[in-house]
């Protein structure tokens, strides 16, 4: 069950803090979206940053470690190696499924164009990073939290919104993504979990451009993988060139 205040103060206290008041945004300086979703899982205390072997845990709390990760889990390869030997660890992916965007001026503050919020389907994104860390998906000792969040993009720039194009607009622009909204929480931390992500719709056995197609995506194949390695669905044979697949037993 999301606690929306508690997600409100954590922002809160996470955009103190970028602002200066108390420092600066955690020990490894991370951005606001980690800050604000660490703030909340484990809210600020001596128990955020903690050293275990030779990596630092964001936090650790009664219920394990935390590790909050904006992109690029396969980063975390080297720290879920050790960290699972010795506690219960708990990855927390955040990912958009609303983003609108602000143009703001540096020079005046002023709004220069706002793009209306739009609804993102991040689960292509979302199994690109579950599948690289596919070889701990089954480890008994860890669970992974999608938190799915309303963002708003704003966009920082100097000189005139026109010149944001083209190679030389990264030295321009300045990009903050502020959570304005704890939408979902999505645990995975058994095999009924991930069932969730089975496409509606396939036969007994099925191709993985059959699966796509239920998915509706056009290549569905990392989320395939991603549920064959958590034991959602097993490999029976092949037909033609095409693999065969099918539904496990739960």
């Amino acid at each position: 069950m999301i606690d929306s205040k508690k997600f409100e103060r954590s922002v809160e206290i996470a955009l103190q803090r970028k602002r200066g008041l108390h420092g600066s945004v955690g020990t490894q300086n991370e951005k606001l979206i980690h800050a604000a979703l660490k703030n909340y899982y484990a809210e600020f205390s001596d128990e955020q940053e903690i050293k275990i072997g030779s990596f630092y845990a964001d936090a650790v709390c009664e219920d394990g470690i935390f590790e909050i990760q904006t992109r690029q889990l396969y980063k975390l390869r080297e720290k879920l190696r050790t960290f699972l030997e010795f506690s219960r660890v708990t990855v927390v992916y955040p990912a958009a499924c609303v983003l609108g965007t602000l143009y703001i001026s540096e020079e005046s503050g002023e709004i220069v164009k706002e793009v209306e919020p739009r609804n993102i389907n991040s689960l292509v994104k979302t199994f690109e990073e579950l599948y690289s860390i596919r070889d701990y998906l089954t480890h008994e000792n860890l669970r992974i939290i999608l938190a799915r969040l309303n963002i708003q993009r704003r966009v920082y720039f100097r000189g005139e919104l026109s010149e944001l194009r083209g190679r030389s607009a990264k030295k321009k622009r300045r990009i903050e993504k502020i959570p304005l909204e704890f939408r979902e929480e999505i645990i995975l931390e058994n095999k009924t979990d991930y069932a969730r992500f089975l496409p509606e719709g396939l036969a007994e056995e099925f191709t993985k451009k059959e699966f796509a197609k239920a998915a509706n995506e056009c290549s569905s194949s990392l989320r395939l993988e991603v549920l064959r390695t958590v034991g959602i669905i097993e490999r029976t044979g092949k037909m033609g060139n095409s693999y065969l697949y099918k539904r496990s037993t739960l």
